[in-house]
């Protein structure tokens, strides 16, 4: 992957530290979050439940990292944080 930015442009661009797109993060996480919640709902084994839901902990864990809590917020389905229009 190579670094599109200029000189001086004081950093890459955020699609570069991105390695999958985010549709592809976000359907891997909900999978594992469900196929945890069904472990849960029907009694499976105790380390079956276990490991699914560290790595669906494990997937917001590496959005973290990736992208920061913004990416982790996307992750989620959140929406972005907004700043105050209210001035103190």
């Amino acid at each position: 992957m190579h670094d599109q930015t200029g000189p001086g442009s004081g950093g890459a661009s955020p699609e570069t530290f991105i390695p999958i797109s985010l549709c592809r993060i976000r359907r891997k996480f909900f999978v594992f979050a469900g196929l945890t919640v069904g472990c849960a709902m029907f009694e499976a084994t105790v380390w079956l439940t276990l490991v699914l839901l560290l790595t669906s902990v494990a997937i917001l864990l590496a959005a973290g990292i990736l992208g920061g809590t913004e990416l982790i917020r996307s992750v989620l389905l959140m929406p972005p944080k907004r700043e105050s229009r209210c001035k103190p």
